[in-house]
């Protein structure tokens, strides 16, 4: 007898079990023939419109589907452009490998570096215990004892991670409050219900870094005895949980990938019509912090309206209860022991480091970037110096630092027969906790941009999208990232960012408006996915704490989603547009643009080069 899950042939089966099993094999090998069929499909419009942009066209079809679909891990589809631009004639290979490794990818990297070394000595879950500590022990300031580190680290570390250490510390406050109310009978019986979770850190994002993420719940999802305002309260605690991971990440300009996507296009686009893009990371906190502050507070409050609905913050009033949650986080704080040598370090390190970005080129005064030759130094020349000192400082202080080692490091040094030195982070840690498959999502989206952009896709596309011209700019920024918001919710947030932002940017230049004030709300829409556990890794990962259904996140989701789309198209017609002057399209745009028009009309339709030219100049 064939076990469960393989295929039975050892007896005749009936027709419509033999077909369930030919569809079944059939849908097995989907990666193979669809790897084949697709290609194969749109190969057409390559022999019927032979110019660069329908070859570009095929190859960003092609692209797309694979990023879409994830038939294959999103950074393996992020090398396309490598074989494919090459052997359409778009660009040539250096071109392409160049387009991989650009000052904002070193940017996103030396920030990741610093992320590793927080999370190895456990500093961002110091953080978390401890503001857990301070905050009062009744559900409402407990959510927001959650919220806050998730949101707050979020802005500069991982999402994902930054979920993950979070939910094991949500799920021991909800037991705590799920024992103090029910009786000790079936308080033992619930940890027969216990159930382990081992989740892969493999998002859509993080390509083939698999770290096993090891969650103890109970599985309470459909106990039908179990308290229906406890469940509620399990679902708030784990929706906020996810909600303000996903809302940190939009502060900072390497908060999440979207972000440092955006900025390597910008760069792109100016530099192409011969401009300086504005953007740094000082003057984005201008934007993305009052913003994501903003719908962090709504989050809180909108929380407590939906679990309030059902009084679910009545379910544990007794004194006792606060008590027993009180000392389970005391008890988790206190495993932690006093802030190691190490921690100081880090800590130190991550602070200079926002110091550094703010105070570079800040705007309203001078930076220190000003003491080198201008245009030099960049935001990531301080993210890789400190990524670089975090392999050099010791984890322990030497023996002649003894104000700073603690009794544990002073005992260890005496026991040694020899001082050993150990760097805060070592290669071999850093390369098993790197996000290595962000990195080459992001290079791919760059050579794509750029390949879009040389081939003219890009002004072509937009060209056909002119006719939304008729309509105000404030709505076309609001229709456009409401079709963000939407397609993020489906497709992974940074590919999104990757196929739309740099079309809805030459959208803008043949529209007239500023760039900027396009592609800023379609980057940041892209973080907006609230609605579906497939959205976002941290709306994975609470989805896995069996408390959820996915019309739990809908209904939860739907309101953020829609307050953050108003809100942010609040922001970018009022603060953000006196920030970069949104309202008016930069002269080098106007100076460049006749010349930028005319190049693409020779690539797309040379025929009418010399027609172009005459009504340029006037001459025929």
């Amino acid at each position: 007898m064939a076990k469960q899950g393989q295929y039975c042939l050892d007896t005749p089966p009936k027709r419509c079990c033999r077909l369930r099993l030919c569809m079944t094999i059939f849908w097995d090998f989907k990666t193979l023939w669809l790897s084949v069929l697709v290609p194969l499909a749109a190969a057409p419009m390559v022999f019927l419109y032979p110019s660069s942009v329908s070859r570009c066209g095929y190859c960003v079809i092609v692209m797309g589907f694979f990023w879409v679909t994830e038939l294959i891990p999103l950074p393996v589809t992020s090398l396309f452009p490598v074989f494919l631009f090459p052997m359409f004639g778009i660009m040539t290979a250096k071109q392409v490998c160049m387009s991989y490794v650009k000052d904002t990818l070193m940017l996103f990297l030396g920030s990741l570096v610093v992320a590793v070394a927080v999370e190895r000595w456990n500093l961002h879950k110091r953080l978390a215990l401890r503001t857990l500590t301070l905050v009062g022990p009744q559900p409402k300031w407990l959510m927001l004892g959650i919220m806050f580190p998730c949101w707050f680290l979020s802005m500069w570390m991982s999402n994902t991670a930054t979920t993950a250490m979070m939910m094991p510390i949500v799920i021991a406050i909800l037991d705590q409050i799920r024992d103090s109310k029910l009786p000790p009978s079936s308080s033992e019986d619930s940890e027969n219900n216990e159930v382990k979770i081992i989740m892969e850190d493999t998002t859509k994002l993080n390509g083939d870094e698999k770290r096993p993420l090891e969650i103890v719940i109970s599985n309470r999802a459909d106990d039908e005895k179990e308290d229906k305002d406890f469940v509620k309260l399990a679902k708030v605690f784990s929706l906020c949980t996810a909600f303000s991971a996903n809302i940190g990440g939009m502060a900072t300009l390497t908060g999440t990938p979207p972000n440092v996507i955006f900025k390597g296009l910008a760069d792109t686009l100016y530099n192409a019509y011969g401009a300086k893009n504005p953007v740094n990371f000082a003057n984005w906190l201008l934007i993305g912090l009052p913003l994501s502050f903003v719908c962090f507070i709504f989050c809180w409050f909108w929380m407590q309206l939906y679990g309030q609905g059902v009084k679910c913050f009545k379910c544990c009033l007794k004194d006792d209860a606060f008590a027993a949650v009180k000392r389970t986080l005391w008890t988790e704080y206190r495993k932690l022991g006093s802030m190691t040598f190490a921690e100081w370090v880090v800590l130190i390190n991550f602070v200079l480091l926002a110091v550094l970005w703010v105070t570079r080129d800040p705007g309203f005064i001078p930076g220190w970037s000003l003491l080198f030759e201008r245009g030099y130094v960049k935001d990531s020349t301080p993210a890789i110096l400190i990524a670089v000192l975090l392999f050099i400082f010791p984890a322990r202080p030497p023996r002649w630092l003894a104000c700073c080692r603690s009794k544990s490091d002073a005992i260890n040094a005496a026991l040694e027969p020899w001082p050993s030195y150990e760097p805060i982070l070592t290669w071999k840690i850093v390369n098993e906790r790197m996000a290595w498959g962000v990195l080459l999502l992001m290079g791919g989206g760059f050579a794509l941009a750029d390949g879009c952009q040389i081939s003219g896709l890009s002004t072509w596309v937009s060209g056909h999208l002119e006719g939304l011209g008729s309509l105000s700019s404030w709505v076309i920024a609001m229709l456009l990232s409401l079709f963000i918001a939407l397609a993020t919710e489906v497709t992974s947030n940074a590919a999104t960012t990757t196929l739309f932002v740099p079309i809805v940017g030459e959208l803008a230049v043949q529209l007239g408006v500023n760039p900027l004030y396009f592609m800023i709300p379609c980057t940041i829409a892209a973080s907006l996915a609230f609605l579906l556990p497939v959205a976002t890794p941290p709306n994975a990962i609470v989805f896995a704490s069996g408390y959820l259904r996915v019309r739990d996140m809908v209904l939860v989701g739907l309101p953020m989603n829609i307050f953050a789309l108003i809100a942010l198209n609040v922001a970018c017609n009022t603060y953000a547009a006196s920030t970069f002057d949104l309202f008016v399209l930069p002269e080098a745009f106007w100076a460049n643009a006749s010349v930028s028009v005319f190049n693409i009309t020779d690539i797309v339709f040379p025929g009418l080069a010399g027609v172009t030219a005459m009504n340029n100049t006037g001459v025929p």
